[in-house]
C-alpha cells in the first residue's frame, strides 16, 4: 500500500509541474463563467465539469488535509472519479486516529461516490450496485456512532442545496465571473446537489441493511403492568454481549421514538407507550392517569433483562417529559436520572396557562389521545382549518363549555373533564409530584426551557424541586427558544429574531452528554456547569449561577405613568406624582378583528398594541443585562369582578425595532399568586394586585435603548375570553360582555426584573 504521504507529494509535484508551465493569465483570481438558467438545466453538469477542470491545475492550498478535501470534489466534478478516490483515500488515511470532523466526514461522502462512479466505469457495474458496495466498504468498519454521522449528513435532500445553487447561479450570471473560492465554494455545492439525486432513493434500503447488522431491534415488545400492558420498541447495539444501561422514553406519540438515536450512543434505547397506545400510533388513551405507575412497572421490567445493566436513565419532551416526572415521583429504585425538555405540567401550562383555557387543547386532544387528526380535505392545510375553526368559535356566541362541538362537532368526555377544573385543584396536583415526594427525589436532573413559550412547566418542576430539596441535584439549561426549536435543534434565526452564535446548541445531543457524564463517568458537558445556565441575548454568551433568584442581585424597578397623556406612557424609575391614571377599555364583544392574524415575530418593527396599553422607559444611559422573570404589582381600579391580563416585554432599540423579551404572558386576575382558590376583584374599587410571569429571559440591553411594557386584555380567538362576570368563565357568553372592560392603573404600579448587577 502506497504510504499517503507519498501520494499526497506526488500530487503536489504533478500540480506544481503544470502550474509552471501556465501562462500568467492562469494565475488571474476570477474564472469567467456563464451559469446555467437554473440547477436542473440539461447543460449545468457540463458548464460545472468545464469550471471544474479549469481549477483543477491552479488550485493550491497550504494546508494539506483541506487541499486533498476540495481536490477530491474537483476531481469528482471534473469526471477524474478514480484520482478522486485516491485523493479521497489519502486524506482518510492522514486523519486517521484524529477526531471525525467535518473533514473525515466529507472524505468519507466523497469517497463514497467517487468509489461508486470508478466502480462504474471499470467493473461495468449499474450505478446502485457500485454505490451499494462502495458504502459497504467504507461505512461498515466505522463504529455506530460515526457511521450515524455519516448516514445523517447523506439524508439531507438535494433540495436543501438547489436552493443556494440557483441564488449562486443568478449571482454569477450577473457577473460573468467568480474568484477562486468562490468558485471552489460553487464546485462543492453543484456536487452536493448532483451526488444525492443520484442516490437517494437508494438510501433507505442501504441504512436498513446497514442498521440491521449493527442494532438488535424490537418493534412488538409486550410490558405486562397492573391491569393492562404497556406497548413498546426497544433498539440497542448489538456487537457486544455486555450488559447496557437503557435510557427510557414514556410517550403517547410514535414519532417521538428515537430509540435509534439512544442506541448510536452505546446504549439500550426503549421507547414506550402510554397504555392502551401502539407503537404505530393508534389506539385511545387518557392523559396523566396512570403515566407514573406505568412508567415504573416499566423501569422495574427493564432492569430484569439480561441486556440490562440495571440502570435506567428516563428522557423527554413535553408529555413524556411530564411522564419522566411521574416516575421519579415514585422513586423506583433502578431510575438513576432525568432529563427532559420542555416538560409539560398539567394544571399549570397544559391545558391552560395563567388559568386561561387555550383552543389549542382540544387539537392536542384529537390528535394525542384519540389518535384522529381533524377531518379537513386531503389537501387541506391541518393548521389553517383549526384556525378556522378558533374564528368560528370567536364570531359564535356559545359558552366555552361547547369548545368541543364547535370544533369536533360532539361532546368530549377528556375536554370536558378539564372544563370542570378550572384552577389548580386537587384533579391537577394529583398528577404532580407533592411536596413530600419533591423532597425526596434525590437523583440527578436536568431540565431545558426556552423564553419563547417552552418554560413555564420547566420553571415550576425545578423551583419546586428545590423548595422541597434544596440540596437537590438539578440542573437547569435557559436560552432563545420556543417549544419547537428547543426539541429539533436550533436554526440561526428563530421568528425573526437571529440568534447569538453561542445559542446555536443541540440541546438533544447535549442531553445524551449529559447521561454519558452519568452513566459513564465522562466530564460534565461545560455549559451545564452550575445549577441554572442562561445564554444572554445580545452579549453572546452565556451564564452559570446557583439559583434563578438571587437576593444579592439588583433589581431594576420601573413605575407606570399615571398621570394624564397620550400614548406611550412613560415607565419612571419612581412613582409618578400628581394622581391621575392611566386607562383602557376594550369591548369584548367586538369580534371585527377576526380576520387579522396575531403577530409571532420576535422582532419586528411596529408595536403590536391591539388591546393595549404601552409604557415606554427613558433611553438607558449603559449597557444593561436582564435576568429572570417579570414581578409586578398592578394598583388598579377594574370595571369588573375579573380581567385576564396580558403582559409583553421589549427592547426598543435606538434603529426603533422591537424585540421582545419573553413569550407575552397571560394570566387571570382572579388567581394571580394563588392557582388553588379564585379570588374575584371588587369591581369599581382601588386595590393592588401582585404577579409574577411564569416566564425567563435574559438580554443585555444597549445603551440608548429603551424598556417597553406592553399591557392588554384577552380578547382572542385561540384562547378562553373571560367577560368579567364573576360567573364561571366557561359558562360566560358574548351577552355577559354588556359594557366595555375598563382598568385604571395608579401611581403605585411597577413591574421589575433582576438585572446583572450585584
Amino acid at each position: 500500500m502506497r504510504h499517503p504521504k507519498s501520494t499526497v507529494s506526488r500530487v503536489r509535484r504533478a500540480f506544481t509541474r503544470v502550474i509552471l508551465a501556465l501562462p500568467a493569465w492562469a494565475w488571474g483570481a476570477d474564472f469567467g463563467f456563464r451559469p446555467p438558467r437554473d440547477p436542473d438545466d440539461a447543460t449545468a453538469a457540463e458548464l460545472m465539469r468545464d469550471l471544474a477542470q479549469r481549477i483543477l491545475p491552479v488550485y493550491q492550498e497550504a494546508d494539506t488535509d483541506v487541499f486533498l478535501a476540495n481536490l477530491t470534489a474537483l476531481q469528482i466534478v471534473s469526471g477524474a472519479y478514480r484520482a478522486a478516490s485516491d485523493s479521497s483515500g489519502s486524506l482518510r488515511s492522514r486523519r486517521k486516529g484524529k477526531p471525525f470532523d467535518d473533514l473525515v466526514q466529507r472524505a468519507i461522502l466523497d469517497g463514497i461516490y467517487a468509489r461508486a462512479r470508478a466502480l462504474e466505469a471499470d467493473a461495468r457495474l449499474g450505478f446502485a450496485e457500485a454505490y451499494v458496495r462502495a458504502f459497504q466498504e467504507l461505512v461498515s468498519p466505522l463504529d455506530n456512532a460515526q457511521a450515524q454521522a455519516i448516514m445523517a449528513r447523506l439524508e439531507i435532500p438535494a433540495a436543501v442545496y438547489r436552493e443556494p445553487l440557483r441564488q449562486a447561479f443568478d449571482l454569477w450570471r450577473a457577473k460573468g465571473s467568480l474568484p477562486e473560492a468562490d468558485a471552489l465554494a460553487l464546485v462543492r455545492t453543484w456536487h452536493s446537489y448532483q451526488s444525492r439525486r443520484s442516490f437517494a432513493a437508494l438510501l433507505p434500503e442501504l441504512f436498513a441493511a446497514e442498521n440491521r447488522a449493527r442494532y438488535v431491534a424490537e418493534a412488538d415488545v409486550q410490558i405486562p403492568v397492573r391491569g393492562g400492558v404497556i406497548f413498546a420498541s426497544m433498539v440497542r447495539p448489538g456487537r457486544t454481549s455486555d450488559a447496557l444501561p437503557t435510557l427510557l422514553r414514556f410517550t403517547l406519540d410514535p414519532g417521538e421514538d428515537d430509540a435509534q438515536r439512544t442506541a448510536v450512543k452505546g446504549y439500550v434505547g426503549v421507547t414506550a407507550y402510554v397504555r392502551g397506545r401502539t407503537p404505530d400510533g393508534k389506539g385511545a388513551v387518557w392523559p396523566f392517569i396512570r403515566d407514573g405507575e406505568d412508567a415504573a412497572a416499566v423501569i422495574d421490567w427493564i432492569a430484569q433483562q439480561a441486556w440490562s445493566d440495571g440502570r435506567v436513565c428516563m428522557l423527554g419532551d413535553g408529555y413524556s417529559g411530564y411522564a419522566a416526572w411521574a416516575a421519579a415521583r415514585l422513586k423506583p429504585a433502578a431510575l438513576k436520572a432525568i432529563a427532559t425538555i420542555a416538560p409539560m405540567a398539567p394544571g399549570i401550562d397544559f391545558p391552560m396557562a395563567g388559568q386561561i383555557f387555550r383552543n389549542a387543547m382540544v387539537r392536542w386532544a384529537q390528535e394525542h389521545t384519540n389518535a384522529e387528526p381533524l377531518r379537513a380535505g386531503a389537501d387541506a392545510d391541518p393548521d389553517a382549518a383549526w384556525h378556522a375553526l378558533d374564528a368560528r368559535w370567536y364570531r359564535g356566541n356559545r359558552p366555552y363549555w361547547d369548545i368541543d362541538r364547535v370544533f369536533i362537532g360532539k361532546r368530549s368526555k377528556l375536554i370536558r373533564t378539564w372544563l370542570t377544573h378550572p384552577s389548580h385543584d386537587r384533579y391537577w396536583q394529583k398528577f404532580l409530584p407533592s411536596a413530600q415526594q419533591f423532597a425526596r427525589i434525590d437523583i440527578p436532573v436536568l431540565s431545558f426551557a426556552g423564553y419563547y413559550g417552552a418554560d413555564a412547566g420547566a420553571l415550576y418542576f425545578h423551583q419546586e424541586h428545590l423548595r422541597n430539596q434544596p440540596q437537590a441535584d438539578t440542573t437547569l439549561l435557559l436560552g432563545p427558544y420556543d417549544a419547537a426549536s428547543i426539541r429539533l435543534g436550533t436554526a440561526a434565526t428563530l421568528r425573526g429574531y437571529t440568534l447569538d452564535p453561542v445559542a446555536r446548541v443541540d440541546l438533544p445531543e447535549l442531553r445524551l452528554q449529559w447521561f454519558d457524564h452519568i452513566l459513564k463517568g465522562a466530564n460534565k458537558p461545560s455549559l451545564l456547569m452550575d445549577r441554572v445556565n442562561y445564554q444572554v441575548m445580545g452579549a453572546d454568551q452565556w451564564r452559570h449561577v446557583p439559583t434563578l433568584d438571587a437576593p444579592q442581585r439588583t433589581r431594576l424597578r420601573l413605575y407606570l405613568d399615571t398621570r394624564e397623556r397620550d400614548e406611550p406612557h412613560r415607565l419612571l424609575p419612581s412613582p409618578s406624582e400628581g394622581g391621575g391614571s392611566a386607562r383602557l377599555s376594550v369591548d369584548l364583544a367586538d369580534r371585527r378583528d377576526v380576520r387579522i392574524p396575531w403577530p409571532d415575530a420576535l422582532r419586528v418593527k411596529q408595536l403590536p398594541t391591539r388591546n393595549s396599553i404601552s409604557f415606554v422607559s427613558d433611553p438607558l444611559s449603559e449597557d444593561t443585562e436582564i435576568f429572570g422573570s417579570l414581578h409586578g404589582v398592578f394598583d388598579i381600579t377594574p370595571s369588573r369582578q375579573d380581567v385576564d391580563f396580558n403582559i409583553s416585554l421589549y427592547e426598543q432599540t435606538e434603529s426603533g425595532e422591537y424585540q421582545l423579551l419573553f413569550d407575552p404572558y397571560d394570566f387571570r386576575a382572579s388567581y394571580a399568586g394563588h392557582r388553588v382558590r379564585r379570588r374575584l376583584l371588587r369591581a369599581g374599587e382601588r386595590q393592588l394586585l401582585a404577579f409574577t410571569a411564569e416566564r425567563v429571559t435574559a438580554c443585555r440591553l444597549a445603551a440608548g435603548s429603551r424598556i417597553v411594557l406592553l399591557i392588554g386584555l384577552n380578547r382572542r380567538p385561540d384562547r378562553q375570553i373571560n367577560y368579567g362576570s364573576g360567573k364561571d368563565v366557561n359558562s360566560e357568553t358574548i351577552a355577559d360582555a354588556k359594557w366595555p372592560v375598563r382598568v385604571r392603573w395608579h401611581a403605585r404600579s411597577y413591574v421589575e426584573i433582576q438585572t446583572g448587577k450585584s
